[in-house]
């Protein structure tokens, strides 16, 4: 995720967040320009030596925690970073697992209660805990699992992790997809969720979702695709989350109000979708620095501090940063839209965390840096050293680099001395010498002035011992120019020699892995340290950019402490995968994201991705289902990238009364056991178009016990009148039973009847006098308040994520449940005992399937139960 000094590469789509230090980022923790504030405002470092920090929060009493990705919570104390953890737990850390958050319980004086999010050792999944301070240290033993969230694919990525609090003392978590954008619209996984729960994880009152699974009902705000950070303002609750995007757009959503849907994957920044709710602001993602551009928003908060010296123009603003273009920005939000302004740019790379401290300045982490950094605001117009060099000891022929950062009235003049004598040329705020030798020993300082006066630093000792070579590392295996599919198993293998050890041994090892995508990169598989040989696996899913490549990176220390990194990159295969249509120019969705056919993508091969159809689209005019993928399978489907180029088919078929004819062989047959049977013209066939007189459709009907039945049915006419006959059992009911013209296909005509059915089988026949066309829709059949009748409980209905089923307690044992779409096929089937209490309440999970029309029957030996089925 760093823009490499190596490669100039294109920047598209993207997506991670973690990385590992580049051992070609030479003095990351300093630009080579110089960070640019407004007046007054100068950046600080904080600590340093914090390995791959993750998150960090201040405790009450202004101790600031920080999370490092390993598993262990770091604690600054009095501007000191304390040698003992905090907290050191066993963690996945792979890709952007381990460590991922904390909060601290409102109550923390008291109870002393934080809360930490991290991915468990065995990769299962991410868990929320409590557990209790004692001092600088955790009481032992005192974990308490608050929840335990949904099983993680093999995707390392997308895991999400802040956490706050609300105004309303209840515990917020955002959670990312994992990588897998379909979850996101489901209500029954917590995946791509902003949740809400108490802190004992049970459900509150006031979530959106009352009913349904237990992650539904914990679940505030859905559509996300990796809220990474978000934000409560103190005093209005107000909650702003942090989307990071895929192809264009970053995203701050407002999940102030709770049952909001931010359309992930369907929609990326501003949509023209009503069942979406857009962002409260977006930004776009672009090459290089550009400031207000980047490639994922990893910080945001609002600047309400209860005191603070920044000037008052800031409270209540909203300040966001991005990971890779260096800057911090602020929102204005007193109009009526928020107005971006810049704020700081120039930082370092990998920039994520922005907070507000309880001294009242903002705080951030910057991982090429390994560090924490605070921006502070003075008034003093002249200079002040707020950031001191600090003494180096190196071997001879090391490099060398003093550094300031320095509060006050711009522009500044530095100039550095050794042994207060000035040097030439050394007036910038970092002073470097390439390679350093005997006679460069001694100390160093700087003096920095401007028009309001002048500063000294602190005087800081350079020590230069004696000369000794560096090691160098070989990397054996892979090859140069290595190649890898999705799922290989990468051998590698290497040496180290050094001048004075001679060859090193496995002990000198270390190596690492880096997943690059675009201009940044994350962490790759985890790889054992201390060997000079091993294998590591590359993942089947995940990033789905083709722009990506891994770098095997190989570094060896000699006895005196001396490094030296090679690295070795291996690169994808790829195959195009190709997406049309028949007929032409409909949407199919890839990766869950809706896209115009035809559609090309080069992709890496072994890599898997999801197709999928968009149901009922309008084209030309004409409505359109999704049939059927030429080379089958189920409509939403997972493909594991081809070696060759291969194009995916989706078959579409026009919306028609065939469809409609269905719905009536099927019938909606609603709290009665029945068996449909469907006649038509001579006794076979359909209700259609054009037929001679004597056209009748009939349906079977058990009915559980004798009584009067309600039976409706719906009749659609462009012109004229239908009069149809009713006949149950063979005697006649109705003898003119008239349907008016609706004038549309969609409109219907609706007529109801009460009859008296026998118990067991019965024959209900509508008849025609004329032809029957166009089309009869359904026949419904209710019992009276009279009637006992056996009844299936399905809801909701219109269903988007699941089905609740409660099956009927019947005398047979075994029941086939069976889901059929607006085609006839079934895409869901299960046998179950219902007349095991445990087997009688169950879901099914239908939000992968197309929206649309389907039937869910029961079967239960020659008797069904059918209920029409709308999944939006």
């Amino acid at each position: 995720m760093v823009i490499t000094l190596l490669q100039a590469l294109v920047y598209g789509k993207k997506r991670g967040f973690f990385s590992g230090l580049l051992f070609y980022l030479l003095l990351s923790c300093f630009s080579s320009q110089a960070q640019t504030l407004p007046a007054g405002f100068s950046r600080v470092q904080v600590a340093s030596g914090i390995a791959k920090p993750t998150a960090l929060a201040f405790a009450p009493d202004g101790r600031l925690f920080v999370a490092q990705q390993d598993g262990t919570l770091r604690v600054i104390k009095n501007n000191k970073l304390l040698t003992t953890p905090f907290l050191k737990l066993k963690v996945d850390s792979n890709g952007e697992r381990g460590l991922i958050g904390l909060v601290f319980d409102p109550n923390f004086a008291s109870n002393k209660y934080l809360y930490v999010y991290y991915t468990l050792a065995n990769s299962t999944r991410n868990r929320i805990s409590r557990f209790t301070a004692n001092g600088d240290v955790v009481v032992a033993g005192s974990e308490v699992v608050v929840l335990d969230l949904d099983p993680l694919s093999s995707a390392s990525n997308h895991n999400g992790g802040a956490m706050h609090f609300g105004k309303d003392g209840k515990l917020y978590v955002a959670i990312g997809e994992n990588a897998n954008p379909a979850q996101s619209q489901d209500l029954n996984t917590y995946h791509g969720k902003l949740l809400r729960i108490n802190p004992n994880g049970s459900v509150p009152a006031g979530n959106p979702y009352t009913t349904g699974s237990e992650q539904r009902k914990r679940i505030w705000a859905s559509g996300l695709r990796n809220p990474y950070t978000f934000a409560v303002q103190p005093g209005t609750g107000r909650i702003f989350v942090n989307d990071v995007g895929q192809y264009a757009w970053e995203e701050i959503n407002d999940a102030t109000t709770g049952g909001k849907n931010f359309g992930w994957p369907a929609a990326e920044g501003v949509s023209t979708d009503p069942q979406y709710d857009n962002p409260f602001y977006t930004y776009k993602h672009a090459y290089g620095t550009v400031d207000g551009t980047g490639c994922a928003i990893t910080g945001g908060v609002f600047f309400n501090p209860t005191t603070t010296n920044y000037p008052a123009a800031y409270q209540g603003r909203y300040f966001y940063q991005d990971l890779c273009s260096k800057w911090i920005n602020v929102l204005d939000l007193s109009g009526a839209t928020p107005k971006r302004e810049s704020f700081a740019t120039n930082l370092g790379y990998y920039a994520l965390g922005l907070t507000v401290g309880t001294d009242g300045n903002l705080y951030y982490l910057e991982r090429s840096a390994n560090a924490i950094f605070k921006i502070i605001y003075t008034t003093n117009s002249a200079p002040k050293i707020v950031q001191q060099p600090v003494s180096l000891t190196v071997t001879a022929g090391q490099s060398a680099t003093f550094s300031v950062a320095v509060s006050g009235k711009t522009p500044f003049t530095y100039q550095w001395q050794k042994n207060n004598a000035n040097i030439s040329g050394a007036t910038q705020a970092t002073y470097t010498i390439a390679s350093t030798k005997a006679a460069d020993a001694g100390n160093y300082r700087v003096v920095v002035k401007n028009s309001a006066g002048s500063a000294t630093s602190n005087s800081v000792a350079l020590i230069v011992t004696g000369f000794n070579n560096p090691p160098v590392a070989q990397i054996i295996t892979p090859a140069e120019k290595s190649f890898y599919r999705a799922g290989d198993a990468i051998s590698f293998s290497g040496e180290g020699t050094d001048v004075e050890d001679g060859t090193l041994p496995a002990s000198a090892f270390s190596w690492s892995v880096d997943f690059h995508h675009d201009t940044h990169h994350h962490d790759g598989p985890p790889v054992a340290a201390g060997v000079k040989s091993g294998s590591f696996t590359i993942p089947t899913s995940g990033e789905v950019s083709p722009n990506v490549w891994y770098r095997l990176l190989l570094t060896v220390k000699d006895s005196k402490g001396l490094t030296h990194t090679t690295y070795r990159d291996i690169y994808p295969y790829l195959a195009t995968i190709s997406l049309v249509t028949q007929p032409a120019g409909l949407k199919v969705t890839l990766d869950g994201q809706p896209i115009n056919a035809p559609f090309s993508v080069n992709s890496v091969v072994g890599l898997e991705r999801s197709i999928g159809p968009v149901a009922n689209q309008t084209l030309n005019g004409k409505t359109y289902v999704f049939e059927k993928w030429l080379h089958g399978g189920t409509a939403t489907q997972t493909i594991s990238t081809p070696k060759e180029n291969t194009t995916y088919t989706a078959v579409y078929r026009e919306s028609n009364t065939t469809t409609m004819r269905l719905e009536a062989e099927n019938a909606y047959l609603q709290g009665v056991i029945v068996a449909t049977g469907h006649g038509g013209y001579s006794g076979t066939g359909y209700a259609d178009y054009n037929k001679l007189s004597g056209e009748y459709i009939e349906w079977t009907i058990q009915a559980p016990t004798a009584g009067i039945y309600n039976l409706s049915f719906r009749y659609a006419l462009l012109s004229g009148t239908r009069t149809l006959r009713l006949a149950a059992n063979g005697t006649l009911i109705s003898s003119a039973f008239p349907f008016t013209a609706t004038g549309q296909w969609t409109n219907w005509a609706s007529k109801s009847v009460s009859i008296d059915l026998k118990a067991g089988i019965n024959k209900v026949r509508l008849t025609s006098t004329g032809t029957m066309g166009p089309d009869l829709d359904y026949l419904e059949v209710t019992p009276s308040s009279n009637v006992s009748v056996v009844d299936l409980r399905i809801y909701p209905n219109p269903a988007k994520s699941y089905l609740q089923v409660e099956l009927p307690a019947t005398p047979s044992a075994n029941c086939t449940l069976t889901l059929y779409n607006n085609q006839g096929t079934p895409v869901f089937s299960t046998t179950r005992d219902n007349q095991n209490p445990k087997n009688q309440s169950f879901r099914i999970p239908v939000a992968n399937f197309p929206k649309g029309l389907y039937i869910l029957k029961m079967q239960q030996g020659k008797q069904e139960i059918s209920e029409r089925i709308i999944l939006e």
